[in-house]
């Protein structure tokens, strides 16, 4: 099924880039490990990389253009920053390089990461999970406190997710999540808006909730581990070709039931 001049916007982090693709060119000089490269050092690595990471394989299933944050990493703090600075609902824009009106836009698709990098302001400071963590600058660590910021950092990021998801629908964007790992899972589990917008994961006839319980079902999925490509995989922990194979297939067939 076609969806003629629309565009999928894909948020989430190095995994939803794509990042690391580009060592199945076997460029010469590309870096044997996870570090960046730039478009002026290696163009047909980086022009691979697109073409093969998930949200090109859907884009281009459907026939449509997809959007992304251009640059690898994030987390879903800046992918609530980046998917409203795509609509100009929060300036200055830091993340989006592109503007997008509500009748372009087809569906998003939300792609959750690691909770512990997002942040919490309280009291004008911005807070993260690493500063409740038993280290020597936190000497009165208190599991207590953790357990208690952990809880409600999930809520706050997973109420922001939904709110967000509403409120794009009325505009008439179908809003859909596939998650890194379990962190909001008991929340979803409870709440049939969202469970009916989530993604599950086929693949050897099994069914994965998240990345992570897929790659540790099959760890030659990950870029360090595909010893079926290369004879010296480059020590890179980010997904590889099949990976992203298997994500579109999901992605794909999820969008296709509901449209159907």
């Amino acid at each position: 099924m076609m969806l003629k001049d629309k565009k999928i916007i894909f948020a989430g982090c190095s995994f939803t880039y794509g990042h690391g693709l580009w060592h199945y060119t076997k460029e010469e000089g590309l870096p044997k490990d996870d570090k960046v490269i730039h478009y002026h050092e290696f163009p047909e690595s980086l022009y691979f990389m697109e073409n093969n990471r998930f949200a090109r394989l859907v884009s281009n299933h459907f026939g449509v253009k997809e959007v992304l944050k251009p640059t690898t990493s994030g987390c879903d703090e800046v992918s609530l920053y980046f998917i409203k600075e795509l609509f100009g609902l929060r300036e200055p824009a830091e993340w989006a390089k592109v503007r997008v009106n509500y009748d372009e836009v087809s569906h998003l698709i939300f792609q959750t990461s690691f909770l512990d990098r997002c942040g919490l302001f309280e009291n004008g400071k911005r807070k993260q999970i690493i500063d409740f963590e038993k280290n020597t600058f936190n000497p009165r660590f208190d599991e207590g406190n953790l357990g208690m910021f952990w809880e409600k950092l999930k809520l706050f990021y997973y109420n922001e997710i939904q709110n967000l998801f509403e409120f794009l629908e009325e505009k008439n964007i179908k809003c859909y999540m596939i998650a890194m790992d379990d962190d909001y899972r008991d929340l979803i589990e409870k709440d049939e808006y969202m469970m009916k917008r989530f993604i599950e994961i086929e693949y050897d006839g099994k069914t994965f909730n998240n990345f992570r319980s897929l790659s540790d079902y099959n760890q030659k999925l990950i870029i360090c581990n595909d010893t079926d490509f290369f004879d010296n995989p480059p020590k890179d922990l980010h997904p590889g070709l099949e990976w992203h194979r298997i994500i579109s297939d999901s992605i794909i067939k999820k969008l296709e039931s509901d449209l159907s």
